[in-house]
């Protein structure tokens, strides 16, 4: 187990249920972190959806994308979503089950893809949540060592060049994973590549400005939110139902357990009331005197 500090949070979030050992790369206060950089962000594009099979994106990532994209909203922020045709509906049907607005942008086909998006949203921050981040080799893969690029857009173009110092459209970049091969686990490949093996072969080289780690990703992007309701004194979590509902509407849309492949309301393999019980703790860990 890390040390986690006097952070409620943390211990949440650094819950293993999967045994993929992410107390070796896991980032102590990077939710926190994470929060205090989005805290005033004005505009913010979110990207999630991880395609594990031909014409299906699993159940870990958009949960989280909604539920952070509805407190950003809350604080005052533009928020706009950018995923695949395949991952499209599986995120609107979660942001429906939240009453949020779809503001879902399907990722240009093309080279120049990631400069129109950035010229276009001109976004202050960028957030991938459970989104593919190409290896080494330029090949994205799943936590088997699967090849799946032929089934996840580049999305992960827009952190590369978002980072670039003298790029003009230069954004604030947050990464939120589980398992070393997503969008920002470049951050900490080094830690990765040293436990060899697949964990190696996978992991990826797209680093990002802050990493948050997580047993499953969606609870790192509810861990940043939160931070961001505990540090303005106020509720942005949402609640154990809607949990319930957000998952369960994904699967209606199409998605699938990433781990089982079952197309049932389960996350990483964990049932539902793992993930209402996750969100109740961190709901009171928001709450806990600082």
């Amino acid at each position: 187990m890390p040390d986690l500090g006097g952070d409620p949070i943390d211990p949440l979030l650094a819950l293993d249920p999967g045994a993929r050992g992410i107390a070796r790369f896991f980032q102590t206060g990077g939710a926190r972190r994470a929060a205090d950089a989005l805290r005033h962000a004005r505009r913010v594009v979110l990207t999630t959806g991880f395609v594990v099979d031909t014409g299906v994106a699993e159940t870990d990532g958009p949960p989280g994308a909604a539920v952070l994209g509805r407190a950003l909203r809350a604080l005052g922020a533009e928020v706009r979503y950018v995923t695949d045709a395949v991952t499209a509906p599986v995120l609107a049907a979660a942001l429906a089950a939240l009453g949020e607005p779809d503001k879902v942008v399907l990722y240009p086909d093309g080279p120049g893809a990631a400069r129109e998006i950035l010229a276009r949203e001109r976004p202050t921050h960028l957030v991938a949540i459970e989104r593919p981040g190409r290896a080494r080799d330029g090949v994205y893969r799943n936590m088997r060592g699967d090849d799946v690029s032929e089934w996840n857009a580049p999305i992960d173009e827009l952190f590369v060049l978002a980072r670039r110092p003298s790029y003009r459209y230069r954004a604030t970049t947050i990464g939120v994973g589980d398992g070393g091969n997503e969008i920002g686990m470049g951050t900490v490949r080094a830690r990765l590549v040293k436990r060899g093996g697949l964990a190696a072969r996978i992991a990826s080289v797209v680093r990002v400005d802050h990493l948050v780690v997580a047993g499953v990703s969606n609870w790192g992007a509810y861990g940043i939110v939160a931070h961001l309701g505990r540090a303005g004194g106020r509720s942005l979590l949402h609640t154990p139902d809607d949990e319930r509902r957000v998952v369960s509407a994904c699967v209606a849309a199409g998605a699938c357990d990433g781990v089982t492949r079952r197309r049932e309301p389960t996350v990483d393999g964990l049932p539902l009331e793992a993930h209402a019980a996750l969100v109740t703790l961190l709901g009171l860990a928001a709450q806990a005197r600082a």
